[in-house]
């Protein structure tokens, strides 16, 4: 073999080694970096996993979109969701809008996009846990927030243009109320910037750190977010509590 030779060979295996070393760091960096994310979701991936989207199908909404139409806080929230569980091999959302969610399906794995006043499987799982946090009913177009524990009562915040600057959601994780063997997890905002904030804490160390969520707790948890520019900012929690979601509650 010619120098020439052996000096293309020699550089060739040295890219190639560097290649693959820097291939193996970026990928042993990112196991580390989304571990958590990947042990908050690991339980999801399952077959039976939907992911229900709140939709609005009333008559003045069919009348613009006869498909029904779905808030842009969800997308946003959707988006989120769709790169958290990649890291926990779930390459695509089984997305299912709530009003088309059969009852044998209602017993998977769920994530559920949207608050009860919007999405009515959220409303019915929500019915069925003994939760602290609630919004207030939906008839009376109630988005606040009230605390059953400590009769707290959260409200979103208007600036003088009657322009929504703070935002505000729950979190939960739970047991499907439906099937004891699969789990929940509801995503709930007064408006959507609070629904696509709610998927931001999901991806937050703090969060996932926390000593209730890392244990693998069921929990429900309250938080505020900022609004600008037409999106979420930053995110305030609240509170977050144990939740016991072995005790099933039927009836309002």
């Amino acid at each position: 073999m010619n120098s020439s030779l052996q000096d293309l060979v020699i550089n060739l295996s040295s890219a190639a080694i560097a290649f693959t070393a820097g291939w193996s760091f970026d990928k042993a960096r990112n196991l580390w970096r989304f571990r958590n994310i990947r042990g908050f979701w690991k339980r999801f991936a399952t077959e039976d996993l939907k992911v229900v989207t709140s939709i609005f199908i009333n008559e003045e909404h069919y009348i613009w979109e006869r498909s029904g139409l779905v808030g842009v806080g969800d997308v946003l929230a959707l988006n989120e969701l769709r790169q958290q569980l990649k890291q926990a091999g779930v390459d695509q959302l089984p997305l299912t809008p709530s009003h088309q969610l059969t009852g044998l399906e209602r017993q998977g794995n769920l994530i559920l996009v949207g608050g009860p006043h919007s999405n009515q499987v959220t409303a019915e799982v929500i019915q069925r846990l003994p939760v602290t946090f609630a919004f207030g009913p939906g008839d009376a177009h109630d988005a606040n927030i009230y605390d059953s524990v400590t009769s707290d009562v959260m409200r979103c915040v208007m600036d003088a243009r009657d322009q929504l600057v703070v935002d505000q959601g729950i979190l939960i994780r739970a047991t499907n109320p439906f099937n004891h063997e699969r789990s929940v997890v509801i995503l709930a905002g007064s408006f959507g910037f609070g629904t696509s904030a709610a998927a931001l804490l999901l991806a937050r160390s703090d969060i996932l750190s926390h000593a209730i969520v890392a244990q693998g707790h069921p929990f429900e948890a309250v938080f505020s977010v900022e609004v600008a520019g037409g999106a979420p900012q930053h995110i305030e929690l609240k509170k977050l509590r144990r939740l016991d979601s072995t005790m099933v509650r039927v009836g309002p």
